[in-house]
């Protein structure tokens, strides 16, 4: 049984190294199976940084604009989600949190001028 199931897994990783796109048994794809797990990793960073942005109302400065960034940053991950999926799996990212937030936050620095944003944001937290 165990032979099985590992040669199963190396013909399904021999084919989606060459692109092929490989049919589950209850129908979905490998793009499909791909997206869901790419979006889950997407999901808990978004949550990560939202859970930062609580911190708005901290008696400290630093951490003031830390969440400040980090509400700018989970704004532009909700809504820019389905981009970044195709972006993770374009890249072909391996599915570890650390290298997919490389890639988010590549994405969002290359996407994103700041510095307007945080300007913006500091204004309307100062009125």
């Amino acid at each position: 049984m165990q032979g099985n199931v590992s040669s199963e897994l190396v013909g399904s990783h021999f084919l989606l190294e060459c692109g092929w796109v490989v049919q589950h048994i209850d129908g979905e794809t490998v793009d499909d199976t791909f997206s869901r797990i790419y979006g889950t990793f997407v999901d808990n960073y978004i949550e990560k940084c939202e859970a930062k942005a609580e911190l708005l109302d901290s008696g400290d400065d630093k951490m003031r604009q830390s969440a400040m960034r980090a509400k700018v940053k989970a704004g532009f991950m909700r809504s820019n989600r389905t981009l970044l999926i195709n972006h993770l799996i374009e890249k072909n990212a391996p599915f570890k949190a650390y290298r997919i937030e490389y890639h988010l936050n590549w994405k969002y620095a290359e996407s994103v001028n700041p510095q307007d944003v945080y300007a913006a944001l500091f204004k309307e937290c100062v009125n």
